[in-house]
């Protein structure tokens, strides 16, 4: 009984890695010259499959990389240009421009690489990204200098998350390119943000994910769970090997 136990365990320990050995690979299909994807205007790819593609395959988490630096350059590039001509904070100002023209960048890199891999984009934030956009926008003075730059580096620390996901796991080899390049730039503003010295504390946590794009970090309620299970599955194994040892036959004296 203990061994069936401990595999449900594992199984609810591990849901992602269950899930990613039954996903399906196989060439994106086509449609009007562009693969077809279960394209979520919030979520974004909801399509597990993997994508066959000449530099290797294109994983649902690559996909979503993509999509989510895309979602990330249309807010946070017309926001800092905004802030930048309106801010009186020259730290501010500063670190506004260089986002600005860095999210121009960010933007056309990711252009080059969807025109290879064919990965549809969004063109428009995300309702959440416009509501950060009208608080920010909606303030002016110190007031709008704080709310840009805490919500700026709060984002910034949830698309790293996935940036160093892909960095890590990915076995298609421009989507290793870009997520190296992808992660210099966005350590890059996340320390030019706090060189504002407005950024809290608060701000450095990576939150919920409900209503934001994509994102795999899971919640504190699921990763208390699997600590759990975890400790669980040691204990019921060391309690079966100390009766397997209680119960072993011993040898009769001679």
């Amino acid at each position: 009984m203990l061994l069936p136990l401990s595999a449900v365990l594992l199984l609810l320990l591990f849901p992602a890695a269950s899930v990613a050995a039954g996903q399906e690979k196989g060439a994106a299909p086509e449609r009007a010259g562009q693969p077809a994807v279960d394209f979520d205007p919030v979520r974004g790819d909801d399509n597990t499959a993997d994508w066959d593609t000449p530099w290797g395959p294109l994983s649902q988490y690559d996909r979503n990389l993509l999509i989510n630096v895309r979602w990330a350059n249309l807010w946070e590039g017309p926001t800092s240009e905004q802030m930048a001509q309106r801010s009186t904070n020259p730290k501010v100002k500063a670190v506004a421009e260089q986002l600005s023209k860095e999210h121009h960048v960010l933007d056309v890199m990711v252009a080059e690489t969807v025109a290879k891999l064919g990965v549809p984009l969004p063109d428009s934030p995300t309702p959440l990204q416009q509501s950060w956009i009208d608080e920010i926008l909606g303030k002016s003075g110190s007031a709008a200098d704080d709310a840009w730059s805490n919500i700026t580096r709060e984002a910034h620390g949830s698309i790293f998350m996935s940036i160093a996901q892909v960095r890590t796991a990915t076995q298609n080899d421009l989507m290793r390119e870009f997520a190296q390049i992808a992660n210099e730039y966005v350590l890059r503003h996340m320390t030019l943000l706090e060189s504002t010295g407005l950024v809290r504390a608060s701000s450095l946590y990576v939150g919920s994910t409900d209503g934001a794009p994509h994102q795999i970090m899971p919640s504190w309620r699921e990763l208390v769970l699997g600590i759990a299970l975890a400790c669980l599955v040691v204990v019921l194994t060391f309690l079966a090997v100390r009766m397997g040892a209680r119960y072993e036959p011993r040898t009769a004296a001679e």
